[in-house]
């Protein structure tokens, strides 16, 4: 396991496990299968096609119900969620806090990864580097 997401791991006990997670573009599901380890009923979004089915299948091999979902993160409802989980890339962390500030509940959980939410204050930072991540609470 990568030090990030050993990281993220780490970020996670901050976090309420009784709300549903969502990991933002989660590639091949490692952030959102490790969460469903740790007891978080957790989902991902993904547009391509080959990792969302990688990722089911990643999901199901190991016993977990997680879930994934091909889907554009700026038309995805994120409201649902209690926990946000966010490998972005810089030019879209600023558009992205917008949609948090937007969407997101009191109390709600982020987890950004690499680099952090521009004008958000976190509450923790965990790591340094490459490997860091930021949590906040919106």
């Amino acid at each position: 396991m990568s030090l990030q997401v050993t990281n993220v791991l780490k970020g996670l006990k901050f976090c309420d496990r009784s709300k549903r997670l969502l990991d933002i573009g989660s590639g091949d599901g490692r952030i959102v299968i490790a969460a469903a380890r740790e007891g978080f009923n957790s989902d991902g979004i993904e547009l391509n096609t080959v990792l969302v089915y990688y990722s089911r299948y990643s999901a199901l091999k190991n016993g977990l119900k997680a879930r994934f979902f091909k889907r554009d993160l700026w038309k995805f409802d994120c409201s649902p969620y209690g926990n946000i989980v966010i490998f972005g890339v810089e030019q879209m962390m600023a558009p992205l806090e917008e949609k948090f500030t937007r969407e997101l509940v009191r109390g709600t959980k982020i987890i950004a990864c690499r680099f952090p939410l521009p004008n958000l204050t976190p509450i923790h930072t965990i790591g340094s580097g490459i490997d860091a991540v930021w949590l906040y609470e919106v």
